[in-house]
């Protein structure tokens, strides 16, 4: 998988675009989407783990899985508009 770059869809070429850049655009778009949700799922199974194996001492051990769980649990989202369009 290559890298193509930034989503180029704005306001005003949203609905003026070539449709095979607007479907890769969406494309790019939930993949990033979904890769962000994966992402947050692995922190999370290692919070779960940590709490089972730590058991009595999961408050000191496992805080930065915790503080790291509820930074990234806002932006893990599906979606169904692009973010920040200007």
């Amino acid at each position: 998988m290559t890298n193509v770059g930034p989503i180029k869809a704005t306001r005003e070429t949203l609905y003026t675009a070539d449709r095979t850049e607007l479907y890769d655009n969406r494309d790019r778009m939930v993949r990033d989407q979904w890769v962000k949700i994966m992402k947050l799922r692995i922190v999370r199974e290692k919070l779960e783990e940590c709490y089972h194996s730590q058991s009595v001492n999961h408050m000191q051990n496992c805080r930065e899985l915790v503080e790291r769980y509820l930074r990234d649990l806002p932006g893990a989202r599906i979606g169904g508009r692009p973010p920040n369009l200007k």
